[in-house]
């Protein structure tokens, strides 16, 4: 099984673009059909009901998805021309607080191509902390973690969340965090467009209750790539309910600053607890 999954791998990291368009052309309107009362339908209840449907759709939304799926297979694999066309803004936001000792949480969402964010990490560190969960294919979580690996970069189970979080701080290192998503768990009530959400903030605040400052960042896709840009830093200590707010209000702006390369998706967005 994982060498039908390395072979397909293949051929998605080195399909040429006419035959990757034509791809998209051919399968969406079957997806669409498939899972109009599922994720396609998701899709366009969310944009519905947030105003976004004027900026996006579903189609851009589900092929941004694509492109940028592709496009993180292809960093993580380091093909020369995907790791080229990243650029990085605001650098100094991550690298002033780690020079001073400071552990990061960096922390962004499901948008553009958000693989590649986690590897990026190790430009700045030697000690970048990952949580990831396995999937039930175990041929498919090994290759996952193959084409992620990269020195520096740790992958850690959920249930090595207290032993993570001890070591991160004691090496002043970063702990990688995607926030507005999470499988179970229990999220923070916030505003996102306007609309009742949740992000995932529990453990991010904790460290920052800890010591460790909290580092917003993101990546989107431009015509020239994709860029890693960093935001804002949060100081350790800092107030957690005045941290979520602000965290709250910049996840509004990045999605709708980029609405069709957002993972609406996703089956827990705009939901309190566990809805499904």
């Amino acid at each position: 099984m994982q060498i039908a999954y390395k072979i397909i791998l293949q051929i998605l990291l080195h399909m040429p673009k006419p035959l990757e368009d034509f791809l998209f052309v051919v399968i969406y309107p079957i997806y669409k059909i498939l899972h109009v009362k599922r994720a396609w339908g998701r899709v366009q209840t969310h944009l519905q009901s947030t105003g976004m449907q004027t900026k996006t759709s579903p189609r851009q939304v589900f092929f941004s998805l694509y492109k940028n799926y592709l496009q993180s297979l292809r960093y993580l694999c380091r093909l020369p021309k995907a790791i080229q066309s990243v650029h990085f803004e605001n650098e100094e936001i991550i690298q002033t607080p780690l020079a001073k000792g400071i552990p990061i949480v960096a922390m962004g969402i499901h948008q553009g191509a958000f693989e590649m964010m986690h590897r990026v990490l190790t430009r700045y560190s030697d000690h970048v902390y990952l949580f990831t969960h396995s999937f039930a294919n175990k041929a498919l979580t090994e290759l996952l973690h193959d084409i992620r690996k990269n020195p520096g970069l740790e992958e850690r189970e959920m249930q090595t969340v207290a032993t993570t979080l001890r070591e991160f701080l004691k090496n002043h290192g970063v702990l990688a965090m995607l926030v507005d998503q999470a499988t179970e768990g229990r999220g923070n009530e916030v505003q996102i467009l306007g609309k009742p959400a949740e992000l995932f903030l529990r453990l991010p605040l904790k460290a920052m209750a800890m010591g460790a400052g909290i580092v917003t960042f993101r990546t989107f896709k431009t015509e020239d790539g994709h860029t890693i840009r960093f935001e804002n830093f949060y100081a350790p200590k800092s107030n957690p309910e005045e941290v979520t707010r602000q965290i709250a209000q910049e996840v509004s702006l990045w999605i709708s600053e980029h609405p069709d390369q957002w993972t609406w998706n996703y089956h827990r967005n705009f939901t309190i607890g566990n809805a499904s």
